[in-house]
Order: structure tokens, then sequence, then C-alpha cells
């Protein structure tokens, strides 16, 4: 059956799980990414590189976020949030990093992660993080137990 998760489900759900999805749309053009993540009660926070999914959110700043958990194949649970895609500077960037310690800016294994402050040269493969938060304008949540 298929049922709606409380609020407190959903809150305990974003809170317990660090692996999501973000869903982004621009130019025609939609794009679901796999992030880690960091919930603090008010935003979905997150680090990531440079590319197609910021180029995007950079045009259209309205995303969906989704976070499962599966218990079996016919037990689990979903909760999907709506917001609007910041990136983060300064003061708020680094609390973000604070909240983000155990995350990392992926990396391809011939790149290497670099510093927020730091210049590369063009021969380094060097990955400079991108922080950001989600702005939730609303969580919906939903389970199903066969």
């Amino acid at each position: 059956m298929l049922t709606e998760l409380s609020t407190e489900i959903i809150d305990h759900m974003l809170h317990n799980q660090y692996f999501g999805r973000i869903g982004c749309s621009a130019d025609n053009r939609i794009l679901i990414e796999p992030v880690m993540f960091f919930y603090d009660g008010l935003y979905i926070y997150g680090i990531t590189r440079a590319g197609t999914k910021i180029d995007m959110v950079r045009k259209n700043p309205n995303v969906a976020f989704e976070i499962d958990e599966m218990i079996s194949p016919g037990v689990w649970h979903s909760v999907l949030i709506e917001g609007e895609f910041e990136e983060l500077h300064d003061e708020l960037r680094d609390s973000a990093l604070y909240l983000l310690k155990n995350r990392k800016v992926p990396v391809f294994a011939n790149e290497k992660p670099g510093t927020l402050n730091q210049t590369s040269t063009e021969t380094e493969k060097t990955v400079h993080p991108i922080v950001y938060r989600i702005h939730i304008k609303s969580k919906a949540g939903r389970s199903l137990k066969l």
C-alpha cells in the first residue's frame, strides 16, 4: 500500500542519509545527477564541481532533489524536494563547508581536488569545489509496503 510519509519521517530520512539526486533543467534539457549532501533542517547543502549541472542551475535555479531508502523489493521510502539552488560564497560557503566536512568534491582518477582559492596551471587537472545550498520550497514523501 502506498502511503504519505509524515514530516518527522521525511526529516529523519534527510538527516540520516548523505547521498541523493538533484534534478535541473535549462535550454530544453533535463538532467538528474547523484550528489552527496548534508541537511541541517532548513537547507540541503552540497559540494560539486563545474560542469553541465552548474551551467544549468545558473540559468534556471529551480531544482528537484530526491532520496530513497530501499528496505526490500516491496518496502521503500522516497522523499522529493522542490527548491531553489544557490551558490555559496565567503562566510556562507565557509559555514557550509564545516557541515560538509566529510563530503568530498567528486574527481576522476586523472584529476586531483583543489582548494577553493587555489589557481591551477593549464597542465594540471585540478577540480575546484563549488559549494551550494537548496532553499526548500516543498517536501513530500511516500512509502510503499506490499
